[in-house]
């Protein structure tokens, strides 16, 4: 029997315990349609196996859900990230894409406005942006490093 998720996104189990297989895949499939791929059909087959993989990999600690909510954070407050970003002296490059969803995009744009931290908001994408468009992430981290990472 599943137990049902906490609000705060918790499940009271842990690791692949926490959904039964067949609402694993679902739940992920659906995760990648609203967040994180632009292209809905783009995480099926092998993309899709790798995925469920790591969420069964012995050892793992968290359920998708609990990735998927914020809950592996190591800060708890914006203020203490933002804070953490401004005590860094590293040139610092944010790349998203257009279509990240509202609560993400307004987390990025917090760290942006910190100054040091460069943005590129690219076209297409939302929360794997790197892994769907990766020629156009490259692109934007090869214009930052040529302009001097400033």
């Amino acid at each position: 029997m599943v137990r049902p998720y906490l609000s705060n996104g918790r499940s009271t189990r842990r690791g692949t315990d926490a959904l039964p297989i067949e609402c694993e895949r679902l739940v992920i499939r659906y995760m990648a349609a609203e967040h994180v791929y632009s292209d809905p059909g783009w995480l099926h087959g092998e993309r899709l196996r790798e995925k469920l993989a790591v969420t069964r990999a012995p050892g793992a600690r968290f359920s998708s859900v609990r990735f998927v909510t914020g809950r592996l954070d190591p800060l708890a407050t914006r203020v203490e990230f933002l804070d953490l970003a401004r005590r860094s002296s590293a040139p610092m490059l944010i790349v998203y894409g257009s279509q990240t969803p509202p609560r993400s995009r307004s987390e990025m744009d917090a760290l942006a406005s910190v100054p040091g931290v460069q943005r590129s908001v690219l076209p297409l994408g939302k929360l794997s942006v790197h892994e769907e468009f990766p020629d156009l992430v490259a692109d934007a981290i090869k214009s930052f490093i040529r302009s001097g990472c400033q």
